[in-house]
Protein backbone atom coordinates (compact mmCIF):
# COMPACT_ATOMS: atom_id res chain seq x y z
CA UNK A 1 0.00 0.00 0.00
CA UNK A 2 1.32 3.46 -0.80
CA UNK A 3 2.46 5.53 2.12
CA UNK A 4 0.82 8.22 1.68
CA UNK A 5 -2.24 6.22 1.83
CA UNK A 6 -1.24 4.95 5.22
CA UNK A 7 -0.75 7.83 6.43
CA UNK A 8 -4.16 9.17 5.67
CA UNK A 9 -5.74 5.87 6.71
CA UNK A 10 -4.12 6.83 10.50
CA UNK A 11 -5.17 10.24 10.19
CA UNK A 12 -8.51 10.36 9.65
CA UNK A 13 -9.28 8.90 13.45
CA UNK A 14 -7.70 11.70 14.68
CA UNK A 15 -10.01 13.92 12.50
CA UNK A 16 -12.97 12.78 13.54
CA UNK A 17 -11.77 12.72 16.90
CA UNK A 18 -10.91 16.53 16.55
CA UNK A 19 -14.45 17.53 14.98
CA UNK A 20 -16.73 16.30 17.69
CA UNK A 21 -14.85 18.91 19.87
CA UNK A 22 -15.11 21.65 17.36
CA UNK A 23 -18.45 23.03 18.64
CA UNK A 24 -18.52 26.46 18.77
CA UNK A 25 -19.61 28.75 21.35
CA UNK A 26 -22.10 31.61 20.29
CA UNK A 27 -23.04 33.07 23.36
CA UNK A 28 -20.01 34.55 25.54
CA UNK A 29 -20.33 34.79 29.57
CA UNK A 30 -23.09 37.11 30.71
CA UNK A 31 -22.05 40.47 31.07
CA UNK A 32 -23.54 42.79 32.92
CA UNK A 33 -25.37 45.47 31.15
CA UNK A 34 -28.57 48.11 31.19
CA UNK A 35 -30.54 48.91 28.14
CA UNK A 36 -32.30 52.76 28.92
CA UNK A 37 -34.99 54.69 27.21
CA UNK A 38 -35.87 58.28 28.30
CA UNK A 39 -37.17 61.32 26.64
CA UNK A 40 -37.28 64.80 29.02
CA UNK A 41 -39.76 66.45 28.40
CA UNK A 42 -39.80 70.29 30.51
CA UNK A 43 -43.20 70.91 29.37
CA UNK A 44 -44.84 67.69 31.78
CA UNK A 45 -45.33 67.17 35.14
CA UNK A 46 -43.16 64.28 35.82
CA UNK A 47 -40.03 62.43 34.06
CA UNK A 48 -39.61 58.68 32.73
CA UNK A 49 -36.67 57.08 32.92
CA UNK A 50 -36.89 52.93 31.95
CA UNK A 51 -33.49 50.70 32.60
CA UNK A 52 -33.70 47.39 32.09
CA UNK A 53 -31.25 44.54 31.91
CA UNK A 54 -29.65 43.46 29.37
CA UNK A 55 -30.23 39.66 29.37
CA UNK A 56 -29.17 36.21 27.87
CA UNK A 57 -30.03 32.78 28.21
CA UNK A 58 -28.50 30.37 25.81
CA UNK A 59 -31.15 27.39 27.30
CA UNK A 60 -33.86 29.44 26.34
CA UNK A 61 -35.62 31.15 24.01
CA UNK A 62 -35.15 35.36 24.01
CA UNK A 63 -39.26 35.70 23.48
CA UNK A 64 -39.75 33.44 26.86
CA UNK A 65 -36.88 34.92 29.22
CA UNK A 66 -38.72 38.14 28.36
CA UNK A 67 -41.77 37.24 29.66
CA UNK A 68 -39.90 36.80 33.12
CA UNK A 69 -39.64 39.80 35.62
CA UNK A 70 -36.44 38.96 36.92
CA UNK A 71 -34.92 38.77 33.87
CA UNK A 72 -35.65 42.86 32.68
CA UNK A 73 -35.25 44.70 36.61
CA UNK A 74 -32.15 45.14 38.38
CA UNK A 75 -32.82 44.28 41.77
CA UNK A 76 -31.28 47.68 43.77
CA UNK A 77 -30.90 50.38 41.13
CA UNK A 78 -29.80 54.41 42.11
CA UNK A 79 -29.95 56.27 39.49
CA UNK A 80 -30.00 60.17 39.38
CA UNK A 81 -30.14 63.12 36.94
CA UNK A 82 -27.18 65.91 37.09
CA UNK A 83 -28.79 69.16 36.25
CA UNK A 84 -25.45 71.27 34.36
CA UNK A 85 -25.04 74.80 33.39
CA UNK A 86 -21.54 75.31 31.51
CA UNK A 87 -19.90 72.45 33.05
CA UNK A 88 -21.10 73.45 36.33
CA UNK A 89 -22.97 71.33 38.89
CA UNK A 90 -26.47 72.52 39.88
CA UNK A 91 -28.37 70.27 41.41
CA UNK A 92 -28.87 66.11 41.25
CA UNK A 93 -32.02 64.93 41.00
CA UNK A 94 -32.90 61.38 42.44
CA UNK A 95 -34.98 58.99 40.59
CA UNK A 96 -37.41 56.65 42.33
CA UNK A 97 -38.67 53.36 41.11
CA UNK A 98 -42.47 53.13 40.64
CA UNK A 99 -43.96 50.53 39.02
CA UNK A 100 -46.34 52.36 36.73
CA UNK A 101 -48.85 50.52 34.67
CA UNK A 102 -49.20 51.80 31.58
CA UNK A 103 -47.72 48.73 29.37
CA UNK A 104 -49.79 47.08 26.26
CA UNK A 105 -49.28 43.24 26.17
CA UNK A 106 -46.21 42.52 23.89
CA UNK A 107 -43.14 40.30 23.71
CA UNK A 108 -42.08 41.41 27.05
CA UNK A 109 -43.59 40.53 31.10
CA UNK A 110 -46.21 43.37 31.37
CA UNK A 111 -46.66 43.52 35.49
CA UNK A 112 -44.55 44.78 36.89
CA UNK A 113 -43.58 47.63 34.89
CA UNK A 114 -40.86 49.48 36.62
CA UNK A 115 -39.97 53.13 35.56
CA UNK A 116 -37.71 55.77 37.66
CA UNK A 117 -39.25 58.90 38.40
CA UNK A 118 -39.39 62.02 39.54
CA UNK A 119 -41.53 64.88 39.95
CA UNK A 120 -38.68 67.77 40.26
CA UNK A 121 -39.06 70.18 37.30
CA UNK A 122 -36.78 70.70 34.86
CA UNK A 123 -35.36 73.50 32.54
CA UNK A 124 -35.11 74.22 28.99
CA UNK A 125 -31.91 76.19 29.96
CA UNK A 126 -29.71 73.58 31.65
CA UNK A 127 -27.79 70.46 30.07
CA UNK A 128 -28.72 67.27 32.10
CA UNK A 129 -26.77 63.97 32.58
CA UNK A 130 -28.46 60.21 33.71
CA UNK A 131 -26.16 58.27 36.27
CA UNK A 132 -26.36 55.68 38.40
CA UNK A 133 -24.24 52.29 39.17
CA UNK A 134 -24.71 48.61 37.98
CA UNK A 135 -25.29 46.60 40.86
CA UNK A 136 -22.87 43.77 40.48
CA UNK A 137 -19.73 45.06 39.12
CA UNK A 138 -20.32 49.07 39.87
CA UNK A 139 -19.56 50.06 36.86
CA UNK A 140 -20.77 53.79 36.04
CA UNK A 141 -23.36 54.37 33.21
CA UNK A 142 -23.97 57.40 32.19
CA UNK A 143 -25.70 59.72 28.89
CA UNK A 144 -26.42 63.06 28.50
CA UNK A 145 -28.89 65.63 26.60
CA UNK A 146 -29.55 68.82 26.17
CA UNK A 147 -32.97 70.55 26.47
CA UNK A 148 -35.44 71.38 23.54
CA UNK A 149 -36.39 75.12 24.26
CA UNK A 150 -39.35 76.30 22.95
CA UNK A 151 -42.72 78.11 23.40
CA UNK A 152 -46.19 78.43 21.60
CA UNK A 153 -45.09 82.04 20.17
CA UNK A 154 -42.88 80.28 17.89
CA UNK A 155 -46.18 79.31 15.69
CA UNK A 156 -47.37 81.75 13.44
CA UNK A 157 -49.52 79.96 11.41
CA UNK A 158 -51.89 77.79 11.05
CA UNK A 159 -52.73 80.49 14.23
CA UNK A 160 -51.32 82.95 15.53
CA UNK A 161 -51.10 82.32 19.19
CA UNK A 162 -51.63 86.44 19.90
CA UNK A 163 -54.89 86.80 17.96
CA UNK A 164 -58.28 86.83 19.92
CA UNK A 165 -60.33 84.90 18.81
CA UNK A 166 -57.75 82.15 17.86
CA UNK A 167 -59.43 80.20 14.47
CA UNK A 168 -58.63 78.00 12.04
CA UNK A 169 -59.40 76.89 8.69
CA UNK A 170 -58.88 74.13 6.70
CA UNK A 171 -59.54 74.66 2.70
CA UNK A 172 -61.12 71.36 1.57
CA UNK A 173 -59.55 71.31 -1.49
CA UNK A 174 -55.85 69.20 -2.37
CA UNK A 175 -54.31 71.84 -4.15
CA UNK A 176 -54.70 74.36 -1.51
CA UNK A 177 -53.94 73.72 2.16
CA UNK A 178 -52.94 73.96 5.44
CA UNK A 179 -50.34 75.91 6.46
CA UNK A 180 -47.59 74.78 8.99
CA UNK A 181 -44.90 78.01 10.10
CA UNK A 182 -43.08 78.00 13.20
CA UNK A 183 -39.34 79.13 14.39
CA UNK A 184 -37.20 76.25 15.43
CA UNK A 185 -36.28 76.51 19.33
CA UNK A 186 -32.68 76.45 20.38
CA UNK A 187 -31.36 72.39 20.34
CA UNK A 188 -34.66 71.89 18.41
CA UNK A 189 -33.80 69.39 15.34
CA UNK A 190 -36.65 67.40 14.38
CA UNK A 191 -41.04 68.54 14.69
CA UNK A 192 -44.32 66.89 15.09
CA UNK A 193 -47.25 69.33 14.70
CA UNK A 194 -50.85 67.66 15.64
CA UNK A 195 -54.45 69.43 14.62
CA UNK A 196 -56.21 68.31 17.96
CA UNK A 197 -60.39 68.16 16.90
CA UNK A 198 -62.34 68.21 19.36
CA UNK A 199 -66.55 67.70 19.19
CA UNK A 200 -69.70 67.00 20.98
CA UNK A 201 -71.86 64.01 20.15
CA UNK A 202 -75.61 64.65 21.60
CA UNK A 203 -78.28 62.14 21.42
CA UNK A 204 -81.21 63.11 19.63
CA UNK A 205 -83.64 61.04 21.59
CA UNK A 206 -82.55 62.28 24.73
CA UNK A 207 -80.14 65.27 24.88
CA UNK A 208 -79.03 64.76 28.35
CA UNK A 209 -76.62 61.77 26.81
CA UNK A 210 -73.63 63.68 25.51
CA UNK A 211 -70.15 62.71 24.85
CA UNK A 212 -67.17 64.43 24.00
CA UNK A 213 -64.68 63.54 20.98
CA UNK A 214 -61.53 64.21 20.30
CA UNK A 215 -59.76 63.38 16.56
CA UNK A 216 -55.74 63.86 16.06
CA UNK A 217 -54.62 64.97 13.20
CA UNK A 218 -50.84 65.06 12.46
CA UNK A 219 -50.09 68.47 10.32
CA UNK A 220 -46.28 68.07 10.26
CA UNK A 221 -44.71 64.29 10.66
CA UNK A 222 -41.04 64.08 11.35
CA UNK A 223 -39.64 67.51 9.74
CA UNK A 224 -36.03 67.67 9.85
CA UNK A 225 -34.15 70.89 10.23
CA UNK A 226 -30.77 72.00 8.82
CA UNK A 227 -28.94 72.76 11.99
CA UNK A 228 -30.47 72.98 15.94
CA UNK A 229 -29.80 76.42 16.76
CA UNK A 230 -32.61 77.67 16.78
CA UNK A 231 -35.03 80.48 14.83
CA UNK A 232 -34.46 78.89 11.31
CA UNK A 233 -38.13 79.89 9.77
CA UNK A 234 -39.97 76.43 8.53
CA UNK A 235 -42.92 76.64 6.49
CA UNK A 236 -44.92 73.42 5.16
CA UNK A 237 -48.19 72.92 3.62
CA UNK A 238 -50.51 69.99 3.93
CA UNK A 239 -53.70 70.04 1.47
CA UNK A 240 -56.88 70.67 3.48
CA UNK A 241 -58.80 67.57 1.91
CA UNK A 242 -56.93 65.07 4.06
CA UNK A 243 -58.56 66.72 7.29
CA UNK A 244 -62.11 66.25 5.65
CA UNK A 245 -61.03 62.75 4.98
CA UNK A 246 -59.51 61.71 7.78
CA UNK A 247 -63.35 62.47 9.27
CA UNK A 248 -64.81 60.43 7.15
CA UNK A 249 -62.70 57.30 8.00
CA UNK A 250 -62.74 58.26 12.07
CA UNK A 251 -66.69 59.07 12.36
CA UNK A 252 -69.24 56.67 12.11
CA UNK A 253 -72.25 57.91 10.13
CA UNK A 254 -74.84 57.90 12.98
CA UNK A 255 -78.03 59.45 12.44
CA UNK A 256 -79.15 58.82 15.98
CA UNK A 257 -76.86 61.64 16.92
CA UNK A 258 -75.89 65.53 16.09
CA UNK A 259 -72.44 66.71 16.33
CA UNK A 260 -71.46 70.36 17.46
CA UNK A 261 -68.01 72.10 17.12
CA UNK A 262 -65.68 72.28 20.55
CA UNK A 263 -62.54 74.40 21.00
CA UNK A 264 -59.75 72.63 19.84
CA UNK A 265 -56.20 72.55 19.98
CA UNK A 266 -52.42 72.62 18.40
CA UNK A 267 -49.59 70.52 19.60
CA UNK A 268 -46.48 71.58 18.44
CA UNK A 269 -43.58 69.19 19.51
CA UNK A 270 -39.84 69.26 19.08
CA UNK A 271 -37.13 66.67 19.64
CA UNK A 272 -33.42 67.33 20.32
CA UNK A 273 -30.48 65.96 17.61
CA UNK A 274 -30.17 63.10 20.27
CA UNK A 275 -33.79 61.49 19.52
CA UNK A 276 -33.42 62.29 15.53
CA UNK A 277 -30.17 60.40 15.33
CA UNK A 278 -32.11 57.65 17.18
CA UNK A 279 -34.78 58.07 14.50
CA UNK A 280 -32.33 57.88 11.91
CA UNK A 281 -30.89 55.02 12.78
CA UNK A 282 -33.76 53.07 12.73
CA UNK A 283 -34.58 54.12 8.88
CA UNK A 284 -33.71 51.02 6.66
CA UNK A 285 -31.75 52.29 3.82
CA UNK A 286 -33.18 51.91 0.86
CA UNK A 287 -30.77 49.93 -1.91
CA UNK A 288 -29.81 46.14 -2.53
CA UNK A 289 -28.07 45.90 0.51
CA UNK A 290 -29.99 47.05 3.18
CA UNK A 291 -27.91 48.18 6.17
CA UNK A 292 -29.14 49.63 9.17
CA UNK A 293 -27.07 51.13 12.13
CA UNK A 294 -27.23 50.62 15.53
CA UNK A 295 -27.05 54.06 18.04
CA UNK A 296 -26.87 54.45 21.15
CA UNK A 297 -25.48 57.60 23.29
CA UNK A 298 -25.61 55.59 26.48
CA UNK A 299 -22.14 55.33 27.93
CA UNK A 300 -19.92 52.88 30.18
CA UNK A 301 -21.63 50.19 28.43
CA UNK A 302 -24.85 50.42 28.13
CA UNK A 303 -27.29 50.70 25.38
CA UNK A 304 -30.37 52.91 24.07
CA UNK A 305 -31.36 56.36 24.39
CA UNK A 306 -31.07 59.53 26.42
CA UNK A 307 -32.91 62.63 24.29
CA UNK A 308 -35.36 65.28 25.15
CA UNK A 309 -38.31 66.76 23.49
CA UNK A 310 -40.58 69.67 24.36
CA UNK A 311 -44.23 69.75 23.69
CA UNK A 312 -45.97 73.21 23.08
CA UNK A 313 -49.77 73.64 22.87
CA UNK A 314 -51.94 76.19 22.14
CA UNK A 315 -55.58 75.98 23.52
CA UNK A 316 -59.07 77.69 22.60
CA UNK A 317 -58.80 77.75 18.99
CA UNK A 318 -61.85 78.09 17.09
CA UNK A 319 -63.26 75.90 14.13
CA UNK A 320 -63.09 78.79 11.66
CA UNK A 321 -66.31 79.44 9.16
CA UNK A 322 -64.88 77.93 6.26
CA UNK A 323 -64.33 74.55 7.88
CA UNK A 324 -67.71 74.91 9.48
CA UNK A 325 -69.41 75.32 5.97
CA UNK A 326 -67.78 72.89 4.29
CA UNK A 327 -68.80 69.72 6.98
CA UNK A 328 -72.47 71.55 6.89
CA UNK A 329 -73.10 72.28 3.28
CA UNK A 330 -71.05 69.67 0.90
CA UNK A 331 -72.72 65.98 0.53
CA UNK A 332 -70.24 64.23 0.86
CA UNK A 333 -69.19 65.42 4.69
CA UNK A 334 -72.45 66.58 6.04
CA UNK A 335 -73.59 62.93 6.70
CA UNK A 336 -71.47 63.44 9.75
CA UNK A 337 -73.69 65.21 11.28
CA UNK A 338 -72.36 68.37 12.31
CA UNK A 339 -74.68 71.59 13.14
Amino acid sequence: MNSRVRCMFFLIPALLANSCANEVEVLGDYEENAAVFALLDPSQPRQFVKINKVFTNPHARASDVAKIADSLYFDTLAPFLTEVQNGAVLRKIPLYRANVLLKDEGTFATAPNYLYVTNESISSLFEYRLEFMLPATRRLITAKTNIVRMSPGDLFLPVNPASVPREINIPPFIESGIQVKFATGKNGKIYDAFFIFNYLEVNNNDTNIKTVKTIRWKILKGFRTVFDRGNEIVSQRMPGRHFYDMLLQKIAVDSTVTRRFLPCSLEFTGGNAELDNYIQSTIVSIGIVQKQQDYTNIEGGGIGIFAARTTAVIDNILVGELTRKTLYSYPEYSVLGFK
